[in-house]
């Protein structure tokens, strides 16, 4: 299966300076899917396998002076431009219903910043019945072990070095009607994100 760029959503969430002092002590941003792979037997979900390859340029938090600090100097896209997830294991699995829902930990490398660990993610999944597969959780995790600089706002004021990431992948069945019309979804209708790689970065 094919992630669906337009449903699946990642975002990730820090705590900002004097954040306690305001009425919101987070700031969320949240980044666009390049492409993705979904791949196993369903009915041996052990086999599952997942790859997520993310546009680190497109983080949007809805603040102009955060996003050029987070994109430019914590993440430091001119060099390290896509984050790539891909599991390498799956992990206390449950199934509630059978083709229909459960849960698991993926256990996968997560590339970021240039820097690759391990990292232990717990999932819900689920498939409706037109075939739709949706799977969610959140982690959090420092970033600073991925070499990525704590951003600085409010006068130099540090933001945390944790962050937690929420995510819903979104993909429809091979065979279905929603995935035929998502492969044929014109070019210039919803055009994928765009990222152009630095030398010897590559996606897969």
């Amino acid at each position: 299966m094919e992630p669906d760029d337009q449903k699946t959503e990642i975002k990730a969430t820090v705590a900002e300076p004097l954040g306690l002092l305001r009425d919101h002590p987070t700031a969320t941003g949240s980044f666009q899917l390049i492409k993705g792979e979904i791949d196993g037997d369903p009915d041996n979900v052990t086999t599952g396998h997942v790859k997520l390859v993310i546009n680190a340029t497109t983080y949007d938090s809805g603040n102009d002076t955060r996003d050029r600090a987070v994109i430019s100097s914590a993440l430091e896209t001119a060099k390290y431009q896509v984050i790539i997830f891909e599991s390498t294991g799956l992990e206390d699995v449950q199934i509630e219903v059978p083709g229909v829902s459960g849960s698991a930990t993926i256990v996968g490398n997560l590339t970021l910043h240039g820097t690759t660990r391990v990292m232990r993610v717990p999932v819900r999944v689920s498939m409706t019945t037109d075939g739709e597969f949706s799977a969610g959780g959140e982690i959090t995790f420092r970033y600073t072990d991925f070499g990525v600089k704590v951003p600085r706002l409010l006068f130099a004021l540090p933001a945390s070095d944790q962050v937690t990431v929420a995510f819903r992948v979104v993909a429809q069945r091979p065979g279905t009607g929603a995935a035929h019309q998502q492969s044929r979804r014109a070019p210039g209708g919803n055009p994928r994100p765009q990222v152009r790689l630095a030398a010897g970065q590559p996606t897969r």
